[in-house]
Order: structure tokens, then C-alpha cells, then sequence
């Protein structure tokens, strides 16, 4: 997936990668989602490092 988003991106034209993604933007007015409590999990799940 990550070289679609390179792709998308058209990143490789311009001499970049993508290494991480990040959404932003505002939630809807009817996320259902919206008043749950937040999940953090662990960085080490979530980060892998080579």
C-alpha cells in the first residue's frame, strides 16, 4: 500500500517517499465515535523499527 500512496501523491517525481501518514481533517457532525473513550496503544505496537 505505501507505494500507492507514493503514487497518488506523485511523490517519487519529486524526489520523496512516503515514511508515515497521518489523517486530518474535522469529524463528521454525526460520528458515532465521537464521545467513546480514545484507545492509545503502545508505541511499540504500532511503531516498527529496522
Amino acid at each position: 500500500m505505501p507505494k500507492e500512496y507514493d503514487r497518488i501523491l506523485d511523490l517519487p517525481a519529486q524526489g520523496y517517499y512516503a515514511v508515515v501518514l497521518c489523517a486530518a481533517g474535522y469529524r463528521a457532525t454525526d460520528d458515532a465515535y465521537a464521545t467513546l473513550p480514545k484507545v492509545r496503544y503502545p508505541l511499540e505496537a504500532v511503531v516498527e523499527v529496522r
